[in-house]
């Protein structure tokens, strides 16, 4: 059995809703990985921060402001972290380590000359407030090696989430959505990933557009909804959610500004606001499920995280669009949805800090395995 380490992750997407946080255990037992999740904890962003974030991604800013909020961030995540550790009784320099995805405010693996991404949160501010070591900045390595930089959640999929009798993939649905495919039994060589499309971010914006409400509880609203054919054909024709992977996507595609464009386009004056968030969750929905029609052969289970994960409605209509496949959450695995993906950033940490590897090549695009962030000391 290797030694365990206490580590953290924080983790704040693309849906903008704020950070979580966990804290949890890792180890080795009988050439297994082995977790233990101590603690989780979300904090909202403040309104004017969101604001700001969303700007940052979405619109042309002073780099004053996108210095501000590197250094913001990281006193938001310290925040965080100081308060998880709390609701366990220790304190950061208690902790082995933080891995910090930072908040991705440009993400574009097509460019020309080469993939970049910018995520903020100063790391090195992080290590000295929090008194631990931190690990960030986990995409540069594999853009560099050719990658998309993403996505990089599959290794912790294919470590806990795989099985030796089913068919199992793994989509997260946060502001965009990823999946995972786990063949019965696979190696680590035979995981496929990538991103589908939205997940919650074009739901989430026609919330706020239409209804003032940063979400559609429970997918109330959607369900109310009926379907608007010019719009729904539109969609589907969306040549990134077809196109075969690697592939991956951020606001730069599925931002407000393109999904004002398509509403312009598709949408007559007087449609219920509620015809148009259906449209959008069915969309989501069949997105995901023909990316896995398609790439993914026969699954036969799909466990489901992310914030999308509470939205009762989408589950209902991903269950429609895979009837021959079982539906759950992540939280049957002992996994709370929306802790997910900061758990995932506390394992690559794990790993980083063993001198592990922690992208798969033929997930990414990369050219070869590579060790994933950049450590900062306090």
């Amino acid at each position: 059995m290797s030694r365990r380490r206490r580590c953290a992750g924080v983790m704040s997407g693309t849906s903008l809703d704020g950070v979580d946080v966990v804290v949890a255990e890792f180890w080795q037992e009988r050439r297994r990985r082995r977790f233990r999740l101590l603690g989780h904890h979300h904090e909202e962003f403040p309104p004017m921060l969101r604001h700001r974030l969303l700007r940052a991604q979405e619109e042309p800013v002073p780099i004053g402001e996108v210095a501000r909020l590197h250094w913001e961030l990281a006193r938001c995540y310290a925040d965080a972290v100081h308060a998880c550790c709390r609701s366990i009784g220790i304190t950061p320099r208690q902790l082995d380590v933080v891995g910090v995805h930072g908040q991705t405010v440009w993400h574009e693996p097509a460019a020309a000359g080469g993939g970049v991404g910018l995520q903020l949160g100063s790391i090195p501010a992080l290590a000295q407030w929090l008194g631990c070591p931190v690990v960030g900045d986990f995409r540069s390595a594999d853009l560099a090696q050719g990658g998309q930089g993403a996505p990089l959640v599959p290794l912790f999929d294919y470590e806990f989430l795989r099985s030796s009798h089913e068919h199992v993939a793994v989509v997260n649905l946060g502001g965009m959505a990823n999946v995972t495919v786990l063949p019965r039994g696979c190696s680590p060589m035979q995981v496929r990933a990538w991103d589908t499309g939205p997940g919650n971010v074009w739901i989430d914006a026609a919330m706020e557009l239409f209804f003032g409400l940063r979400y559609d509880p429970e997918g109330r609203t959607a369900r109310a909804g009926r379907l608007l054919m010019p719009l729904w054909r539109a969609l589907q024709s969306i040549e990134f959610v077809l196109a075969p992977p690697p592939k991956s996507t951020g606001r730069e595609l599925f931002g407000r500004p393109h999904l004002r464009a398509l509403l312009q386009q598709c949408v007559p004056a007087q449609v219920p606001a509620e015809d148009i968030v259906h449209t959008l969750t069915r969309f989501t929905a069949w997105s995901v499920a023909e990316n896995l029609r398609r790439y993914a052969g026969s699954v036969e289970r799909l466990v489901v995280s992310g914030g999308g994960a509470c939205n009762g409605f989408l589950l209902e209509l991903l269950q429609q669009e895979l009837p021959g496949t079982v539906v759950v959450t992540s939280q049957q695995y002992g996994i709370p949805v929306l802790a997910k993906e900061a758990l995932c950033f506390a394992y690559l940490a794990y790993r980083r800090m063993a001198q592990e590897t922690g992208n798969l090549p033929q997930v990414t695009g990369a050219r070869c395995a590579v060790q994933l962030g950049v450590v900062a000391l306090p």
